[in-house]
């Protein structure tokens, strides 16, 4: 057996340990956390909850900066996904486990959530919040991770490779334009 082939055999068990393991009240959390609308109100409230000293224009900035990394992790996760032509769990696996979000689309590495989600994160990060605030949007961001390969969307390896190109993403793009400090 290759690398590869190990490399499956690893990322599915590891799917069928989480995707769908919990009850009612897990999925409600996790299908919660897996919104949209969900991310855009938790990013703003950790945006919030910084200390507001810098420049008007810093905070400009950083909100550019954050589309930036939203749209650019999301239009390379959804080419890759084209390419990589990976099919999703719920396709490939379906009846061994208990699908609880709905199977969208045909392929599904690299993750589109974590990959926005980390690249969010990244420029969030670099933004200097105090230590709590970065706890609580590190918590965050492994959180929607986690919820899509419990919701059986994802296998853990696309949700890796998202965080992965995400990250590489924002740091991107962080490189050409540094933030200025918020504080």
């Amino acid at each position: 057996m290759g690398l590869l082939e190990s490399l499956d055999r690893l990322d599915r068990a590891a799917f069928l340990a989480v995707a769908g393991q919990g009850g009612p009240e897990a999925d409600a959390v996790f299908t919660v956390i897996s919104s949209g609308w969900t991310a855009v109100l938790v990013w703003l409230v950790l945006a919030l909850a910084q200390r507001r000293t810098g420049a008007l224009v810093a905070w400009i900035w950083f909100a550019v900066t954050m589309l930036a990394a939203f749209g650019a992790a999301d239009l390379v996760a959804s080419a890759l996904k084209t390419a990589l032509a990976r099919p999703r769990p719920c396709w490939t696996l379906e009846g061994q486990f208990r699908l609880v979000g709905a199977c969208k689309g045909a392929f599904g590495l690299v993750s589109g959530h974590a990959a926005t989600t980390w690249a969010l994160f990244t420029v969030f990060l670099r933004s200097r919040p105090n230590r709590w605030i970065a706890a609580l949007a590190l918590l965050w961001a492994l959180a929607v991770t986690y919820s899509r390969v419990y919701l059986g969307v994802h296998f853990p390896g696309d949700v890796i490779a998202g965080a992965v190109v995400g990250s590489s993403l924002a740091a991107f793009i962080l490189r050409i334009r540094p933030l200025t400090s918020l504080r």
